[in-house]
């Protein structure tokens, strides 16, 4: 479920990648891996978490809240920021080519 999520939000970057670039803002690409990075740091995780155990006599466990994070940092940000890179490094240089 989480890769799911990580799919759809690096298909949405890139719809907003090609937007931006439909309506010729520069230097917004930025602010829009800043975002992407920061659901991936703060607002997706917790929607993840599993439900605590309400029984009292139980241990809680934490090692799926760190799989859980660390799985949205590293995948989410990685992809995040290849992503970033792909579409500035090769997308922008092939359109730079072609204008000249």
């Amino acid at each position: 479920m989480i890769l799911l999520w990580i799919l759809l939000t690096s298909f949405g970057q890139l719809l907003l990648y090609f937007l931006l670039n439909r309506l010729k803002l520069n230097f917004s690409g930025i602010f829009i891996l800043l975002a992407v990075l920061g659901c991936y740091f703060f607002i997706f995780p917790p929607y993840f978490y599993p439900e605590p155990d309400p029984n009292p006599n139980h241990t809680q466990c934490g090692m799926p809240l760190l799989a859980i994070n660390l799985g949205f940092w590293i995948f989410g940000g990685g992809v995040a920021i290849l992503l970033h890179l792909i579409y500035f490094l090769i997308f922008k240089r092939t359109k730079k080519k072609v204008t000249k």
